[in-house]
């Protein structure tokens, strides 16, 4: 029997990954026994800009604690509850309303990109709305195997053969193996990354597509002052704050140039500009090309 501490003593990075071990280790066992009720979207309505949902260029990984959250889909809609998985595909657009049931809501939602993954406790802001509680980062260097085995589970899960059940138990297994040894390959850092600063990362992975998005908007939202967010981030991480938004946002706008058929006007929006000659200008002053020509290039 695995001992999983309380969510609600979840208050630094260290206290994060202890949760995230027995979590993934109790839920190992469970998904062997076929315990684990999972949840995942059809892949249908990709990289759709649709008012009220995003999306996400990676697939995202959702371990239900306790508590409810309620998916919306172009094409459907599911509850996911205590206890449950559910994984979001890439691409897909969705909307998430989140509430406590039988007890506090909790989830810990796994995002990937590059080789790294993140992960992040969420409870509940006011409204119904998940809210990173704290986030940490996995410096895996198995990100494509990890966002490979959860799009293959994506696939097997919609299809009706006898190959299904356990072609998807072990993909699962699989795929928490993975986060485990990522895990264990955790160093402590010698100076704990401030939580505003875990908030800030968390919030602009998650909010590139707001065109609100900036330092001033970081800043009200965290309930601090821009100058000390500003130098905050930067004596943590080495990076400005504003050129470290526009770097993941030239990002998002590339791999969507690259993987989706949206035009260049929706790519903008999608990257958190509000002006398309604006995103233009910016692309081709970061890169040496217009979009079009990176497209047709790529």
């Amino acid at each position: 029997m695995i001992s999983i501490p309380s969510p609600d003593h979840v208050r630094n990075e260290p206290s994060l990954r202890r949760l995230i071990k027995a979590v993934l280790m109790d839920w190992m066992r469970k998904i062997d026994r076929g315990r684990i009720p999972i949840h995942i979207a059809r892949q249908r309505g990709m990289m759709r800009l649709i008012p009220g949902k995003h999306f996400h260029l990676n697939p995202e990984l959702f371990l239900q604690l306790s508590g409810e959250t309620v998916f919306e889909f172009p094409e459907e809609k599911f509850r996911v509850g205590a206890g449950s998985l559910c994984i979001v595909p890439r691409g897909i657009p969705h909307y998430e309303r989140v509430r406590p049931w039988r007890g506090p809501f909790y989830n810990l939602v796994f995002m990937y990109g590059g080789q790294d993954v993140s992960c992040h406790l969420a409870d509940e802001q006011p409204r119904g709305r998940p809210h990173g509680r704290i986030a940490t980062n996995l410096h895996a260097t198995m990100g494509t195997p990890l966002r490979s085995t959860l799009d293959e589970a994506c696939h097997l899960y919609h299809l009706h053969n006898d190959a299904r059940s356990l072609g998807l138990k072990g993909l699962l297994l699989a795929h928490f193996t993975l986060l485990l040894k990522s895990l264990e390959g955790w160093s402590e850092p010698q100076a704990p990354e401030p939580f505003k600063i875990s908030q800030a990362r968390l919030m602009i992975m998650r909010q590139l597509p707001n065109p609100d998005l900036s330092v001033a908007w970081l800043a009200k939202q965290l309930q601090c002052n821009v100058d000390y967010l500003s130098q905050l981030f930067r004596k943590t991480t080495g990076s400005p704050l504003l050129p470290y938004i526009n770097k993941h946002r030239l990002l998002r706008a590339q791999d969507l140039l690259t993987n989706s058929s949206l035009n260049i006007a929706e790519i903008s929006q999608a990257a958190g500009f509000r002006d398309p000659s604006y995103f233009t200008r910016f692309f081709h002053q970061q890169t040496g090309q217009t979009p079009r020509a990176y497209r047709s290039n790529g």
